[in-house]
């Protein structure tokens, strides 16, 4: 993929967010994507899904909605889902197995599953995102939870008492000496469902961090996450235990009229359109096989806007996500140059 300059990223008639909230994915009537975890929380509303499928997703990603090789199939699908949801049982199938609790008490059962595997009387919460967006829609529901119970809860604190619960939604933090001398929970800020990652890399990782053995507890949303921790996991595999997905709580209680305004309001998106969110999980790699962001399918996404009668919308994962790339690429050549 050729780098995109801000001009062109600027050009773009169609909404292109980098924000975690408010959460566009509760507004959204049709999602398109690819291998992003995404797909798998966008299964808790009960819409269509739309996969634009490479042979590598085709081969690993469940068959929860239409599939389509290009952005020119597009409208064509929508009318067929007009005519009929014909994915709706089937999404109901992958549901079961993506989430072991698919409801607004999703964030009340995480908890309670990690205060009974730390058999603690009376534990303070450290909740580690590191301001990082996509980290604390994961554990900030969290805090909703435990002030139900009077539990006390603190972000990114690292200490060495003995009554704290450390979760953190990546390894690198429970790794810490003073966080890793206390109860540590891994709270994956995805799904680990089927056709989400290159599993390979993420064996290597597990393996040559010796399956994380400071991590007490690797909290699984529902069966499928929990097959692939479990294996990921190995020898520690009994760590893994199946509990819930605390975002699950936030992206049902955001899905109502009232809060579909507000997220059409705050876009900038026309109330009267339907909402279709293209949310890649990035460009084609080693890493993610499955990805399908480039500049072709934006340009193609552009061109559709400009022909139906819908709100468009490009969800990246990261903000300023063109601009990173392009910096990094800078960078890369700067290191060939001086270290190559």
């Amino acid at each position: 993929m050729q780098n995109l300059s801000s001009n062109w990223f600027l050009t773009l008639m169609f909404k292109v967010i980098g924000r975690i909230e408010p959460n566009i994915l509760c507004a959204t009537d049709f999602l398109i994507g690819d291998m992003s975890d995404i797909n798998y929380e966008y299964l808790l509303l009960n819409k269509p899904l739309i996969l634009l499928s490479n042979p590598w997703l085709k081969a690993n990603f469940p068959d929860a909605g239409h599939r389509i090789e290009s952005v020119g199939e597009l409208a064509g699908v929508l009318d067929l889902i007009r005519l009929k949801d014909s994915f709706l049982n089937a999404r109901a199938k992958v549901l079961k197995e993506a989430f072991s609790v698919a409801n607004v008490n999703s964030s009340d059962v995480a908890l309670s599953t990690i205060l009974e595997a730390s058999q603690m009387d009376n534990p303070r919460l450290v909740l580690h995102h590191k301001n990082n967006q996509i980290y604390k829609s994961n554990l900030m529901p969290l805090v909703k939870s435990a002030r139900k119970l009077n539990i006390d809860v603190s972000e990114n604190v690292i200490n060495s008492d003995n009554n704290v619960i450390n979760i953190g939604a990546h390894f690198r933090v429970l790794l810490d000496e003073k966080v890793a001398n206390n109860f540590c929970v891994h709270l994956d800020h995805g799904l680990k469902g089927d056709g989400t990652a290159n599993v390979e890399i993420s064996r290597r990782d597990y393996k040559k961090n010796n399956f994380f053995p400071s991590v007490n507890l690797h909290l699984t949303a529902g069966p499928m996450g929990q097959r692939r921790t479990q294996m990921l996991l190995g020898p520690m595999k009994d760590r893994a235990v199946i509990g819930a997905y605390p975002k699950a709580t936030s992206i049902i209680e955001g899905a109502n009229l009232d809060s579909r305004k507000e997220i059409l309001s705050f876009y900038g998106l026309n109330p009267k359109l339907p909402v279709i969110t293209y949310a890649p999980a990035g460009e084609k790699s080693l890493e993610k096989p499955g990805g399908s962001l480039s500049r072709d399918v934006l340009r193609e996404l552009k061109l559709f806007e400009k022909k139906k009668n819908f709100n468009v919308v490009v969800k990246l994962k990261y903000p300023y996500y063109y601009q990173r790339k392009m910096l990094s690429n800078i960078k890369q050549k700067f290191k060939n140059v001086f270290f190559g």
